[in-house]
């Protein structure tokens, strides 16, 4: 009689925390259909996908991956053609201040690099280019920016941990890039602080 007494609570225990489980799944795959039916809905009636849906939430454009039906071939052929010669860089008007600046980098190539943050500042002294001594240790954020359909990208650089504030004078920032070789290439532009 024991023994039986046993199996039964074992068997309640059992049935009990299997309709837990399938109560908290169904809960979750029910939030989560909400969810997208949300992102779906805003991502076509906007073109903007929604993330945390709060009154304040940040509106994201919504990324379409150009290059998703071309072939591996196609694309390699494209990323044979890249140059160089084809990209550069100004600093977004109104952002230069001493400490920092946001750089728009225009790619023209059909399959575009992605920029990172590693550059370099040099000033122009005694008719040549010196570059501008660090300060202390630094940290570069590793991350790639992807040109965007208008073939450009926005780059918000902060160098006052690198390099301080800026004195008055005539400088070249270096935006440097990884090619396809791992080769390194230099695109640069001009400013006066």
């Amino acid at each position: 009689m024991k023994n039986n007494k046993k199996t039964v609570i074992v068997l309640v225990v059992v049935i009990v925390v299997l309709i837990a489980i399938i109560v908290y799944l169904l809960l979750n795959n029910t939030d989560n259909k909400s969810t997208n039916t949300t992102t779906s809905q805003n991502a076509t009636s906007e073109g903007y996908v929604v993330i945390n849906a709060t009154p304040n939430s940040t509106r994201v454009p919504l990324y379409t991956d150009r290059y998703a039906n071309l072939t591996s071939e196609q694309i390699n052929e494209m990323i044979e053609e890249r140059s160089m010669d084809k990209v550069s860089i100004v600093i977004k008007e109104g952002t230069l201040t001493k400490e920092g600046a946001t750089i728009v980098v225009t790619d023209k190539n059909d399959y575009p690099y992605s920029y990172g943050e590693h550059f370099n500042i040099q000033k122009l002294e005694d008719g040549g280019w010196k570059d501008v001594q660090t300060i202390g240790t630094y940290y570069i954020n590793d991350i790639a920016h992807l040109i965007k359909e208008d073939r450009t990208t926005e780059i918000k650089l902060n160098w006052k941990d690198r390099y301080g504030e800026l004195e008055t004078g005539h400088y070249k920032l270096n935006l440097e890039e990884t090619l396809s070789d791992s080769s390194k290439a230099t695109i640069s532009t001009e400013f006066d602080i």
